[in-house]
């Protein structure tokens, strides 16, 4: 009984920051597919600073390595982060076409392990769902990827696709919100 109770007090104090982060989100989203070069742009940035910090913190790391063999590994991989990282950085178009494709490459071969999974667990209920997805997400891929040619369209795929999922995402939680309160006026 305690429990439901402190469930309940905290669904009553909750659903008010659902529905604000999901409006946030939500205006996020709009504004990602409305300026989706700026977005992508963005995103690229924020990988290539990731991967600078990453190759950076390895190249330090490699200081506590004392076995050659590892630490030429490690020196390599540092120094692969931090090409990318600063290819990106200072090729900032370039970089977001370079991610786009690399997205784009990733949703045909998830497809492609979605439908062999599926073919080959048949048995499984809604296989046949789990090879139709693969199954269109091959055929979507196929088709982004013959459309990278397009400079406007690699330019603006992956901030149209991240500004659709922030879209989805923050309605997703304004509803969430609703239910929530419609929850905590019932009782």
């Amino acid at each position: 009984m305690e429990n439901q109770t402190s469930s309940q007090a905290l669904i009553s104090k909750s659903w008010k920051y659902f529905i604000i982060v999901g409006v946030i989100v939500a205006l996020a989203g709009l504004g990602a597919t409305s300026l989706p070069v700026i977005a992508g742009v963005t995103i690229s940035t924020i990988i290539g600073t990731l991967l600078l910090i990453t190759g950076l913190v390895q190249v330090y790391h490699t200081f506590r390595i004392h076995s050659w063999k590892e630490k030429l590994w490690y020196v390599l991989s540092a120094l692969l982060y931090i090409v990318g990282g600063l290819f990106i950085l200072f090729n900032p178009l370039e970089g977001l076409m370079t991610i786009t494709t690399i997205m784009v490459v990733v949703m045909i071969f998830n497809g492609l392990t979605r439908m062999i999974f599926g073919m080959t667990n048949r048995s499984l209920p809604g296989s046949g769902m789990v090879i139709l997805s693969g199954l269109l997400s091959v055929v979507i891929g196929g088709y982004f990827f013959f459309l990278l040619d397009n400079p406007e369209f690699s330019l603006s795929l992956l901030g149209t696709f991240v500004g659709v999922s922030l879209l989805l995402e923050g309605i997703s939680f304004i509803f969430l919100g609703l239910q929530m309160k419609k929850l905590v006026n019932n009782k």
